[in-house]
Order: C-alpha cells, then structure tokens, then sequence
C-alpha cells in the first residue's frame, strides 16, 4: 500500500486513494476544490507513471547501444528506428507487463494508449533525425546520449500532446532542466538512499486541472562514463563528472498532465 501526504487548502477527500495507488509514492494534495473525479485522477497518475516509464525504456534502449553509437569502425551502424522500436517494446514489456503492440489487451483507455503510441512514434523520429550523428564515422563520442535522446523526445511529445515531459535533476548540466520547486523536493527525497526504487511522488493541483508526477532515474554502468569518478574530472562531454555511483539516484523524469474534471 502506498504512504500519501495530502495537502489541501480546503478539503481533504483523496485519502481511499492509498489502497488502489500500489505503486504510487507520496501524494501531495494543493488548492483543492474537490471537483476533480477520483476515477480522473486515478487514469491521470497511471498514464503519467507509464509515460515516464515509457521515455525511461527509451533513454535505457540509446545507453545500451552507446558503444556501438560511439565506435568508429562503421558508419553504417544499423541502429535504425524500427530497431530501437522493437527494443523499446521488449524493455517497456519488462518493465511494465505491457506489450506496446497489443495495447488493446491492457484494458488502457483510449487517451492513454493514445499518449503511449504518440510517445513511440517520436520517440522514432528522434532516433530518424539522429541517424547522421549516430554513423557519424572516425569518432569516440556520437553524442547522442540518453539525455539527448530523452530531451528531444520528450519535447516533440509535450508540442504535439500538451502533456509535459521533462528530464531534471537537482544540479542539472542544462539550466532548461533546471527543477522548480515541487521538483527540488521530490528530487531531494529521491536522493534518500532509503527511498523505495523507482517509487513516484504525485501533486494534484486540483484549481489547474493537472497532476504532476515524478519518476526516479538511476545511475547504470553506461551513465558512469560520463556521470562517475572521479568526481570533477572532465568527461568526454566537457562537463566535470558528478561522481555517481551504479544505481544511484541520477534525477527525475517530470509529467504535468491535464486532468479531466
């Protein structure tokens, strides 16, 4: 059963919400006039978490095929979008339970296997527009890391979608990804290495319409290349290194999603 913080201004009325958010973390409540459903809430939080999940599957996809992006043996690497594709559907098969071919069989709602497929399809044409930095030949370093990968995605998605996608960190390398404050206090539980993995924190604010949801990113063996020790050596991106660890906490991904009332 998942703990819940509420923070209402007038009204608490979320509290049955605990038993049926198993794999939400704390829900933190503001400016509310109750008018938004419990059911609205519930599908808002499940498709942001699957969303999250979703551009995470994707960044883990472009870590995992780093060596062959920055090998200069071949130009042609042959990572092409129907390939990430079907990586991308077997990572978020494994870590969702849900097969992004058959999203009829997961009894999603048809907005929220909307957003999933729309997250695929330029998640797609991402990997499309990045084929020239990916062949690039004679180079160590393509460039084209998961935070690119997920920086491009998750923008393309929030103009054509209106939902907000958004990679952040409590000391982020690119200022755009800098956290407001809902962020920052989420990022700093995340930081906790008590924190549950990849346990979300969601804020409703019901006076807006929207939730927010926040899902926990992770250092992994790729991500220390550039992310590890020592801390303050220059990597090969020119930035000094943060001094991670594997499987420490390395931010968030950030989902503003408009809720119906």
């Amino acid at each position: 059963m998942s703990q819940m913080v509420l923070r209402w201004g007038m009204v608490v009325w979320l509290l049955g919400a605990a038993a049926m958010l198993a794999e939400a973390a704390p829900t933190r409540g503001r400016d509310g006039d109750g008018s938004l459903t419990f059911d609205a809430l519930i599908e808002a939080e499940k498709t942001a978490r699957l969303l999250a999940v979703l551009l995470d599957s994707g960044r883990a996809v472009i870590n995992e095929n780093q060596p062959l992006f920055d090998s200069p043996a071949t130009s042609t690497k042959g990572f092409t979008p129907e390939v990430f594709e079907r990586q991308l559907v077997e990572v978020f098969r494994s870590r969702s339970g849900l097969d992004l071919n058959d999203l009829a069989a997961a009894r999603l709602s048809a907005k929220t296997a909307r957003l999933l497929r729309t997250l695929v399809s330029v998640s797609k044409q991402v990997v499309a527009e990045a084929q020239s930095q990916i062949n690039r030949p004679d180079v160590t370093f393509s460039g084209f890391i998961p935070a690119v990968f997920g920086a491009r995605a998750a923008a393309q998605f929030t103009k054509q979608t209106g939902v907000r996608l958004k990679q952040t960190a409590l000391t982020p390398r690119n200022p755009v990804n800098a956290p407001d404050p809902f962020e920052q206090a989420a990022l700093r539980d995340f930081a906790d290495p008590a924190y549950p993995r990849e346990k979300t924190i969601t804020e409703i604010t019901a006076r807006s319409g929207a939730l927010r949801l926040m899902f926990p990113l992770y250092a992994t063996r790729h991500c220390l290349d550039c992310h590890g020790e020592p801390k303050g050596e220059i990597d090969k991106t020119g930035y000094p290194k943060e001094g991670l660890q594997l499987g420490h906490n390395a931010g968030a991904i950030s989902v503003v999603i408009p809720v119906k009332k």
